[in-house]
């Protein structure tokens, strides 16, 4: 459903709606969140994503047919709405998706990865798009880790969080724990004394590999529950990010 006038007016619902979603609050109470981007919204759509609507900057062509309400903002409006600094037009709204920890571990895949507490968004955004590219049958985000709908993951993602099962807010042990009594082996880089040089782990089955961190790494607490590994360096880096 298209709808034909142009909004002008700050007071306009959809625009009053797009605002709010720009914070993690207004997402999280509105369960919508924004995409952007001509190829980020339609792979979105290709993909199955929930849309709410689709906003248009005026004169934007639609290059795909969505079957939900689409408006059209004049441009100032829509530099307002958007995150990125040379907009292309096109804005997705979309109903934010319903994962869980059973979900994953139903998949019954041999690949898992979780985040404990990462705080860059670019940082998970590239491990959801890299456990997609990986075949991974999840992303798991611990209670601490930046918001899933942050706009810079959704855009580091490049659609791969409409591809791969991803859970927020979770508890490490908890998690560990239902992973561990369905057969997963629980994996941590961690510079500890005991830590196996990665290239000494079997990696053969079903494993659930947890990433740090970016200034502490894995918890305490987490590396007690798990095998820790360590990435042999040659050069002077201390460490590879998470």
């Amino acid at each position: 459903m298209v709808i034909n006038m142009v909004i002008t007016s700050r007071d306009n619902k959809i625009f009053k709606l797009a605002s709010r979603l720009k914070s993690a609050r207004g997402r999280n109470e509105e369960k919508l969140f924004l995409i952007e981007g001509e190829r980020s919204v339609r792979d979105a759509y290709d993909k199955g994503a929930d849309f709410y609507s689709v906003i248009l900057s005026e004169n934007a062509p639609l290059q795909f047919k969505a079957d939900c309400p689409i408006y059209t903002f004049a441009p100032k409006l829509f530099g307002e709405i958007a995150e990125t600094v040379t907009p292309q037009g096109i804005i997705g709204i979309c109903r934010m998706r319903k994962c869980t920890v059973e979900d994953v571990i139903a998949g019954n895949s041999n690949l898992v990865i979780l985040c404990e507490a990462l705080q860059d968004p670019g940082n998970i955004g590239t491990i959801i798009r890299t456990a997609h590219a990986a075949f991974s049958g999840g992303v798991i985000l611990t209670k601490g880790c930046c918001d899933l709908y942050n706009p810079k993951i959704v855009r580091a993602t490049m659609s791969g969080m409409f591809s791969v099962p991803v859970v927020q807010g979770v508890s490490v042990k908890e998690t560990v724990e239902a992973f561990s009594k369905n057969g997963y082996s629980v994996v941590a880089g961690a510079l500890t004394d005991n830590s196996i040089d990665l290239y000494d782990i079997n990696l053969k089955g079903k494993h659930l590999i947890i990433i740090g961190n970016e200034g502490n790494g894995v918890s305490d607490a987490t590396a007690s529950l798990c095998t820790k590994y360590r990435l042999p360096m040659y050069g002077f880096a201390e460490s590879l990010n998470a």
